[in-house]
């Protein structure tokens, strides 16, 4: 039997071993993914041994992704229990209820901001899609469209900077450090955060506001928190990025992590008292669905490469043609979040399609991948932030509804993205 058919076989195997353990012993993800990586290590011939060092070595591929995940999930938490979130939500409508179509691309830009800073998207549609989704309401805009506009906040959220999940886990698949990402992120994410916001909930909006009847249903904010303990947090942690980029060689590396966490212990300074220890508990448990993939991804992985089946999607990618590869991406990398989610999209398809487009701008055709994984997580079944969207709103109906208003950002999203990677050189100037 020749090394092609034996890991494609081993990647059936694993594949199957993985649907089944979720269809007919209803184990969770990241425990479907454990058990495949575990079989396909056994089956391929390594020892016990062996096996054990693939798992527990491959478990800390993504270890550094997961302490961004928790430290960037409690600076939001803290962030949101000190009131500062309700603060600038209030903020936003006192100052901008004249001009409704602004104030409706803030408040995109407000669910985009805690995903942005802790990697999941769906980060921002939990933090503040229970304070946002009134909001909209009163401005005139439907239920059904209120979900789909937090749904795609949130997808923006998976892409935006400083922390997008899926370009890491690509870069760190393909040797790449994750370097001259923020400002192409940041160009992308304002473009289709305004298109999107605008697209979803323009023609619904009000012409006329009433500021009183927004801002009845939003919850107190504590008296302390105004003027600048609002943002000292967010313009800490902003500084400390800034100067690790402009004197990388001058200023100690901190690693994003220290940095969420002295954002922290500013937002904690400036605050009213909290249980901080139940806090970070309650953060931990809450991000392990997320940080559990990452763990689980990562053995799977690894052995994926050990066995040769990693390099047969490589290989795949290389030889097929390119328009095959384009159609690819475009079609299979959104569908395939409906069992891998986001993340696993990114590591398992993802690092393969950016080894077979080594030969243009790497960074700008990995943006262009994590843009099209964004859209996994709104890929039914699993939908991680559509039914977020749904959850935060008490949304009664189907999720197909949601998805019809959807369908155009998505498909522009899943455009450029692209067109990101076909024309990566191009755009390369977007770097310097």
């Amino acid at each position: 039997m020749s090394q092609t058919m034996q890991a494609t076989l081993l990647f059936l195997e694993m594949a199957v071993v993985f649907a089944a353990a979720q269809r007919f012993f209803n184990l969770t993800t990241v425990l479907s993914l454990l058990l495949a990586a575990i079989v396909g290590s056994l089956s391929s011939g390594f020892d016990i041994p062996t096996s054990l060092h693939h798992i527990i070595e491959g478990s800390f591929t993504f270890f550094y992704i997961a302490l961004i995940i928790i430290t960037g999930t409690l600076f939001v938490e803290v962030q949101k229990e000190s009131g500062a979130f309700d603060a600038m939500v209030r903020t936003l409508i006192v100052r901008f209820y004249r001009y409704p179509k602004v104030l409706l691309v803030l408040l995109m830009f407000l669910i985009i901001l805690p995903g942005a800073l802790t990697g999941p998207g769906a980060a921002g549609v939990i933090a503040l899609g229970g304070i946002v989704a009134p909001v909209l309401m009163s401005m005139g805009i439907p239920l059904s469209r209120i979900v789909a506009f937090l749904a795609i906040g949130g997808v923006l959220g998976d892409f935006a900077p400083p922390i997008n999940i899926p370009a890491m886990i690509i870069s760190s698949g393909i040797n790449m450090p994750y370097v001259g990402f923020f400002i192409p992120l940041a160009i992308l994410t304002v473009l289709l955060a305004i298109t999107a916001a605008l697209f979803v909930g323009a023609k619904h909006v009000k012409a006329h506001l009433d500021v009183d009847e927004m801002l009845k249903p939003l919850p107190t904010v504590p008296e302390k928190m105004k003027g600048l303990r609002i943002i000292a947090p967010l313009l800490v942690f902003a500084l400390l990025m800034v100067v690790a980029r402009v004197l990388p060689h001058q200023f100690p590396p901190m690693g994003v992590p220290l940095m969420f966490l002295v954002g922290t212990a500013v937002a904690l300074l400036l605050s009213r008292k909290m249980n901080f220890l139940k806090l970070s508990s309650d953060v931990v448990k809450r991000t392990l669905p997320v940080t559990g993939i990452l763990v689980a991804v990562g053995p799977l992985v690894q052995v994926m490469s050990a066995t040769g089946v990693k390099g047969l999607f490589v290989i795949t990618a290389i030889t097929v043609p390119t328009m095959v590869l384009y159609a690819a991406l475009f079609v299979g990398l959104p569908l395939s979040g409906s069992v891998l989610g986001t993340l696993g999209a990114a590591s398992i398809l993802g690092v393969p399609f950016m080894l077979a487009l080594l030969g243009r701008d790497p960074i700008i055709a990995t943006i262009g991948i994590s843009l099209i994984a964004a859209l996994a997580t709104l890929t039914p079944p699993t939908a991680i932030t559509g039914k977020a969207a749904i959850m935060v709103t008490d949304f009664k109906g189907s999720y197909a509804t949601v998805l019809k208003h959807c369908v155009v950002p998505l498909l522009v999203i899943d455009v450029i993205g692209i067109l990101m990677v076909i024309f990566a050189d191009r755009l390369s100037f977007l770097i310097n």
